[in-house]
């Protein structure tokens, strides 16, 4: 006989049931309750859909992580991401997910965990004796973490390290799991010196209370003085506490709401010297106010009220004001005190949410020099592949993380503008191993940047780069079903078959942008990625015998390795590529 179910593991069946219908419905329930309760339990850190699926781990060999997360001053660790961090990085967040369907918390995972995660995270590891049993993209994304540990030692951050246990019970952990939480928490607090864990967990009330509270899209602002309205539109110029300003703009738990810059065109700059005397100005013991020396912060919002003495914002973007932001946020959770200093806040409600916001975020960053390729979701590029794709039918292209999700879009539709940069690298530019190996830097870069989102290029070859990929990816997760991939990692097998696919499907040695337009997708049938599929294998394995340090990993990483694979493919006569 089943158990009883309580109310809120029926309204939490009933949640996953529909959400899983709408958004996943190709992936099984397991996995896509793992995809759901990321989204929920990294809910603070706002990530799009391709920042949360970066980080699942889930398969073979995965030492019991579904999961895993790095963080430093609240942003995502991406492939590449340490060459773009300030050189004082404040603090570090780890978290590591176990996600369960079953309507209770056992005690294995832990034990499961507590074998493995020190030997993980132990920055003196033998990579050679973990590949045997541990998965490529785990691998990868926890020696991510032990680089940044490393590289910013000098600034001694503050390091975080949260385990998230998450299943379907009716209530919290029986005393006997939570002991063995308890010991893999003080195991995990010796990484280092300082280091602060915490076990979390989170039942089936936690999941429905987090997917009710969703992502916000109002926010309010206490000010210190009456604001002053405009006549032409809506918009208030207002004084507030730097105190209030801290609590507009983070979380409950104190991290910085990054979906508030979301338009602002740079990134925080680190230790500048405008930064510097920002932070400067903060500490001064003077009676001066703060606002006398600062420009303020300019926030561009789709409405906004007066109600008593705070302002009522809906969807808040900051498009200037970034580093002031940054400053203030750092001046208070150092202990820092307002002293009754003020910050002035300008709230622009712009008629229409189209070219009067553009050009509004692009007055409000031009009174200092932007660095080449800082604007982008703005571009009109930008806007004109958000366009063709949705006119096309089929994908959501997302310039502004979490906007098609948070509308419900099917997960596999929705495209960040990372995903479309790494996929328009392996297969129209033919370049597996720099989709690999970098994310940040194919959107900060122009040398990357301009050959990807180039003017002259056909806005169908995206559309085009976009198919090829959801192919493979269908093809793959049934393959592997069966025979399990080297690595167990999609992604390592996902780019280096769209790089052969360019020549396979045009057979050609060097196609352009015009032939991948001309071909016919229904040639990239599943007998073409099965054959394609055991020549990677045999690359891959080839490589392996060679050097089998970093496995196949690095070797996809590898330009090398491109070269050799593509001409492994025009060679043979199997794919019939004669020019």
């Amino acid at each position: 006989m089943a158990p009883v179910q309580s109310n809120d593991q029926r309204l939490l069946d009933r949640i996953l049931d529909d959400q899983h219908r709408r958004l996943a419905p190709h992936k099984s329930r397991e996995d896509f309750f793992t995809f759901f309760t990321a989204d929920k339990a990294l809910q603070e850190w706002d990530l799009d859909n391709d920042e949360i699926m970066d980080g699942i781990v889930d398969g073979a060999h995965d030492c019991g992580v579904d999961g895993i997360w790095s963080f430093v001053d609240g942003r995502y660790l991406t492939a590449d991401a340490c060459q773009y961090l300030s050189g004082r990085s404040g603090r570090i967040d780890l978290v590591v997910l176990q996600a369960k369907t079953s309507p209770g918390y056992q005690e294995t995972v832990f034990e499961k965990l507590h074998f493995h995660l020190p030997a993980l995270l132990d920055m003196g590891r033998q990579e050679d004796e973990l590949t045997s049993h541990t998965n490529a993209k785990l691998l990868e994304r926890t020696r991510r973490f032990l680089h940044v540990l490393e590289e910013s030692a000098s600034s001694f951050p503050e390091l975080h390290v949260r385990v998230i246990y998450a299943c379907t019970a009716p209530e919290g952990p029986h005393p006997n799991v939570k002991a063995k939480g308890d010991r893999l928490r003080g195991e995990l607090a010796k990484i280092t010196s300082g280091a602060k864990a915490k076990i979390e967990y989170l039942n089936a009330a936690d999941l429905r209370e987090r997917t009710a509270r969703g992502a916000k899209a109002v926010a309010e602002l206490v000010f210190s003085e009456a604001p002053m309205s405009t006549s032409l539109g809506e918009g208030y110029v207002c004084l507030a506490r730097i105190d209030e300003y801290y609590r507009f703009i983070t979380t409950k738990n104190q991290a910085l709401r990054l979906e508030l810059f979301e338009s602002n065109v740079r990134d925080y700059a680190g230790s500048t010297a405008v930064n510097s005397a920002i932070a400067d100005t903060l500490k001064s013991g003077t009676g001066e106010d703060f606002w006398w020396f600062n420009n303020g912060v300019t926030v561009v919002a789709d409405a906004a009220q007066i109600i008593g003495k705070r302002v009522v914002v809906k969807e808040p973007q900051i498009v200037n004001g970034l580093q002031t932001s940054h400053e203030i946020h750092s001046y208070i959770e150092s202990g820092g005190h307002h002293r009754d200093r003020s910050v002035l806040v300008k709230i622009v409600v712009a008629p229409g949410s189209g070219t009067a916001r553009d050009r509004i975020i692009r007055a409000t960053n031009s009174q200092t020099e932007l660095p080449a390729g800082a604007l982008r979701a703005t571009e009109p590029v930008q806007k004109d592949i958000e366009e063709s794709l949705i006119n096309a039918g089929g994908y959501y292209y997302e310039r502004r993380a979490g906007y098609y999700r948070n509308l419900g879009f099917p997960l596999d539709q929705v495209v960040s503008m990372a995903r479309l940069a790494r996929e328009v690298t392996a297969f129209a530019l033919r370049e597996p191993h720099t989709a690999l190996k970098h994310s940040e830097a194919l959107l900060l870069e122009d040398t990357h940047y301009s050959k990807i989102f180039s003017p002259k290029h056909d806005l169908d070859l995206y559309r085009r780069c976009l198919d090829v990929h959801a192919a493979l990816r269908r093809f793959l997760t049934d393959y592997a079903q069966d025979r399990p991939l080297l690595g167990e990692t999609v992604e390592n097998w996902l780019y280096p078959m769209a790089c052969m696919s360019a020549h396979t499907l045009t057979r050609l040695r060097q196609p352009t942008a015009r032939d991948l337009l001309n071909i016919d997708l229904a040639h990239l049938d599943t007998e073409l990625m099965e054959r394609m599929a055991t020549t990677l294998d045999g690359a891959f394995k080839a490589a392996l015998r060679q050097n089998k340090a970093g496995g196949v990993d690095r070797i996809a990483r590898s330009a090398d390795f491109t070269t050799r694979l593509r001409q492994t493919v025009v060679t043979q006569t199997r794919y019939h590529i004669t020019h």
